[in-house]
């Protein structure tokens, strides 16, 4: 007989072995030393530059930051391949393991979110009047609003890209009208909220739990967990992905024409389609330019910080392909890998510096920009030729 509970904390107990297990070699001394460094004083910069504002739109910003924070994520259910087969049969046997995936993926959810809301407090304490222990309460309220409904969808009814971008319309109007103190138009956004939880709560009861979309998003999380231990250690379960990117057609074409080394002609096509390594370095890029834009002093170190940030998780690329039998055709040496991949990255790494630069020029001035530019040249030579090298 299954008993849901037991095979609950089973599973958890599993997952935090390997995430000690791979955190250990994520988590170095090194890495912890530039975190330190790099929290302490990107918060003394962003208190200094808070200081030093007299208008922000800090309803806006916090409403659509927080939403984000609320809308995004899923229910971690640690569901495995043979469950599909295995426990098809005893489905309803399985709430009090599925209540239990809910109720671990809220608390992580709701940790995230008001770690948002921490950043976000000096800016809350001198632009906005509500009591942050009311926005807290809204936080709370509208992570477990978003996992019931994810929940609903993951589970039983099926995700849909325009009911998650009415949840996040939904959560950012709420916090709008909430930082405001326009408790009247509140209701409209409570009602949608209670609309939406009965639609998908009765269409949930319909169905059946849909296994192969658990299995599909349980994998894609591991996975994403995976790339980010790769790029440390070596790790034998990660599965590779490839996207199409049919709007950079044009540029591929362009690129088999070029007739460039083996192994940069390799990283750019890895970079473009595999992985989402485009995709982290657009968000990190995108994060770090409204940043820029927004604060008034210390911006090369937050541009430094997503620097870091994006370099750190391009590493991978270069160990992406590692084992694969078509390399050994190349007759070509290590070395010139090595070569290839550091002038893909220094690349990468000056391309997102000129627009780190570009915006600082735009929201700033011209010293300004060349110090961003500079600061982040000096940081990508560093990063290339000392912490790669020390690696190798």
């Amino acid at each position: 007989m299954i008993d849901g509970k037991q095979l609950w904390k089973q599973r958890m107990a599993t997952h935090m072995a390997e995430v000690r297990r791979y955190g250990r070699y994520m988590f170095n001394d090194h890495l912890l030393l530039v975190l330190f460094i790099s929290i302490g004083a990107g918060a003394v910069f962003y208190k200094r530059a808070v200081d030093e504002l007299t208008s922000f739109p800090y309803a806006i910003v916090a409403a659509l930051l927080l939403a984000f924070a609320v809308t995004q994520g899923g229910v971690r259910t640690f569901v495995k391949e043979a469950d599909a087969v295995f426990l098809l049969p005893v489905e309803r046997r399985l709430r009090p393991y599925f209540w239990r995936a809910v109720g671990y993926s809220f608390f992580l959810h709701l940790f995230v979110s008001l770690v948002v809301f921490v950043v976000l407090l000096p800016l809350h304490v001198k632009f906005s009047v509500q009591p942050f222990s009311v926005v807290a309460m809204a936080i709370v309220l509208l992570t477990g609003w978003n996992t019931f409904v994810q929940w609903q969808e993951e589970a039983r009814i099926g995700r849909d890209r325009f009911h998650t971008f009415v949840r996040f319309f939904v959560n950012v109007t709420l916090f709008y009208f909430l930082l405001l103190k326009q408790y009247v138009w509140m209701l409209v956004p409570l009602l949608f909220m209670v609309i939406i939880a009965r639609h998908v709560n009765l269409k949930g009861r319909k169905n059946g739990v849909q296994w192969e979309q658990l299995l599909a998003d349980e994998r894609k999380r591991m996975q994403a967990f995976y790339r980010l231990a790769h790029a440390f250690v070596d790790v034998p379960y990660i599965k590779h992905t490839v996207k199409k990117r049919t709007w950079l057609r044009f540029f591929f074409r362009l690129l088999d024409r070029s007739h460039m080394r083996p192994y940069t002609y390799l990283y750019v096509r890895t970079f473009f389609r595999a992985g989402d390594y485009f995709g982290l370095f657009v968000r990190l890029t995108a994060i770090g330019s409204i940043f820029i834009f927004t604060l008034p002093r210390g911006v090369e170190w937050f541009a430094l910080l997503c620097a870091y940030a994006t370099a750190l998780q391009l590493l991978s690329i270069r160990s992406y392909h590692r084992g694969h039998s078509l390399l050994f055709l190349y007759p070509l040496s290590p070395h010139e890998a090595r070569r290839s991949f550091m002038r893909v990255l220094l690349v990468i790494g000056m391309s997102q510096a000129l627009i780190f630069a570009m915006v600082a020029y735009i929201a700033h001035s011209v010293f300004v920009m060349l110090w961003t530019f500079l600061v982040l040249g000096v940081f990508y030579v560093i990063f290339l030729f000392g912490y790669i090298r020390s690696r190798n």
